[in-house]
């Protein structure tokens, strides 16, 4: 499997249009041009499209140098491109049905979820190519004229004709450099603006996209309805891109994924009032649990690397190496959960139901308030309570570690909160916003601290070797230290809150 991040620009042009000569253009040195190839794409999505709406495509080809399974994601304003050569069914009879790989396919299982991916077009393509060099022979560019035909496979769907052009540059300056010079040159010989933004959406006929949460143009005029279905929308929008990036285990990726659904937690939890029904409860339980699983990995990713870090202590005997590797087989462990968990209905049943969720939010009357009137003062007076109470259990005696978690986590899911209300925020509460996300800070790493001292107890009550029992105290001396220095700091943080 491969996968490259893909620059390109399409343009219009008619069955007569000449290509103009690159070489002319500033910064190409030189062009060459390629056998003209034959291209046939089979694009594959659901009965309802779901792939479409993501922006994604997802084709079988051949006929060219890239013969194989094609999967296009949206990647910022590019795309990213990811390949898998033709397995067996390469020699399959003509016409055969072909099975999606299935690296492909977890790249698309949160979109997709259980429903089938089938042929929705076909796409003929007589492809004529030049590349364009530097001086030194360097690529800049590939610049495509495309003569297609197709024939959508859904029901009354069109056969069709046209033309286009594309040129597609690495993803480096000098590629985005040459991308707005030959598109000048290009413009200026008569390409213009794309019917569509891919072969298939003009193949299909259909520009497909997810209804958006309709926001008006002067943001302080949203009501609080408004503000929250857009929250938990993108918040939605963040679990799905994390999903693939998890199950192809990238970094940082399940980090995001569990803060995407707390993100999305914490919507219904801190603004519940302006809910109805079962649904907001229900769903924010399989939210918890979802959030546990995930974060089973991250707090074993955290510490092994924290522990590691202990390693440049030479006194420490290499205590942190062995801890770091207890870490990390805990992470693989969680990794499995994980993988189960992606694959399983139950979260396939929960993904449906947020999307319920938000085409039809069960909004109380009181979400028509208008936020700046309604969302922005509940915000400012749970910042207030949240300072006061924790002040009070802090100064407690008989305050324990597993309190001073339940603080950090509510100061999380108001920080979460008060995100959803950051387009209308205005003066002291945005300092206040800013001094939570300051003691949310403080709190992780008290807690980052607390959870190393528990990870070392368990490794010295396991131990008989007593030098190996004196560098485990050394390590949690250090532990021990970070944390109270946090937890000493945060009642100053605290009453700049009140």
């Amino acid at each position: 499997m491969a996968e490259h991040r893909e620059i390109e620009t399409k343009y219009e042009v008619g069955p007569e249009t000449a290509a103009p000569g690159l070489a002319a253009v500033t910064g190409v040195d030189h062009v060459s041009t390629d056998e003209v190839f034959h291209l046939v794409a089979v694009y594959y999505d659901t009965d309802a499209l779901d792939l479409a709406a993501h922006r994604i495509t997802l084709r079988r080809r051949t006929g060219g140098k890239d013969d194989g399974w094609h999967l296009k994601l949206p990647d910022g304003g590019d795309r990213r491109e990811v390949t898998v050569p033709l397995g067996d069914e390469a020699d399959a009879p003509e016409g055969a049905p072909a099975e999606v790989p299935e690296e492909l396919l977890d790249r698309v299982r949160a979109i997709v979820r259980g429903r089938t991916l089938a042929p929705v077009a076909i796409v003929e393509n007589e492809r004529h190519t030049t590349y364009c060099h530097a001086v030194d022979g360097e690529l800049l560019g590939e610049f495509v004229d495309d003569h297609v035909h197709s024939v959508s496979l859904l029901p009354d769907g069109p056969e069709k004709q046209w033309r286009e052009w594309e040129f597609e540059v690495p993803d480096t300056a000098l590629g985005r450099k040459t991308a707005i010079a030959v598109g000048k040159a290009l413009r200026a010989a008569g390409g213009g603006e794309p019917d569509a933004a891919s072969k298939l959406a003009r193949a299909i006929d259909a520009e497909v996209a997810r209804e958006a949460v309709d926001l008006p143009k002067k943001i302080t005029h949203a009501t609080a309805g408004q503000l929250l279905t857009a929250a938990l929308a993108a918040y939605r929008d963040k679990l799905l891109r994390e999903d693939p990036r998890v199950r192809a285990r990238d970094e940082d990726s399940v980090h995001q994924m569990r803060v995407a659904t707390r993100q999305l937690r914490s919507v219904l939890t801190e603004f519940s009032g302006f809910f109805e029904g079962p649904a907001r409860s229900a769903l924010s339980s399989e939210l918890k649990l979802l959030a546990s699983v995930l974060g089973a990995v991250r707090d074993a990713e955290v510490l092994a690397q924290r522990f590691d870090g202990f390693d440049a202590d030479d006194e420490l005997g290499g205590a942190g190496a062995v801890l770091a590797q207890r870490q990390r087989a805990a992470e693989a462990r969680g990794w499995t959960r994980v993988d189960l968990a992606l694959k399983s209905d139950r979260y396939y049943v929960m993904l449906d139901a947020i999307d319920a969720f938000i085409a039809d939010p069960p909004l109380r009357e009181r979400a028509d308030t208008i936020a700046l009137k309604s969302l922005a003062p509940l915000l400012d007076k749970r910042i207030r309570s949240f300072a006061r109470q924790s002040l009070s259990l802090l100064a407690d005696p008989t305050c324990t570690d597993d309190d001073v978690h339940a603080i950090r986590k509510h100061a999380k899911r108001l920080r979460y909160a008060s995100a959803v209300v950051d387009p209308v925020v205005r003066g002291s509460l945005r300092s206040e916003v800013k001094a939570l996300s300051k003691v949310q800070t403080r709190l992780g790493e008290f807690q980052d601290a607390t959870i190393a001292r528990d990870a070392v107890a368990d490794l010295a009550a396991e131990t008989t070797d007593p030098a190996i029992a004196f560098r485990l105290g050394r390590l949690d001396a250090v532990e021990e230290l970070r944390a109270t220095q946090a937890r000493a700091s945060l009642p100053k943080m605290l009453r700049a809150l009140r």
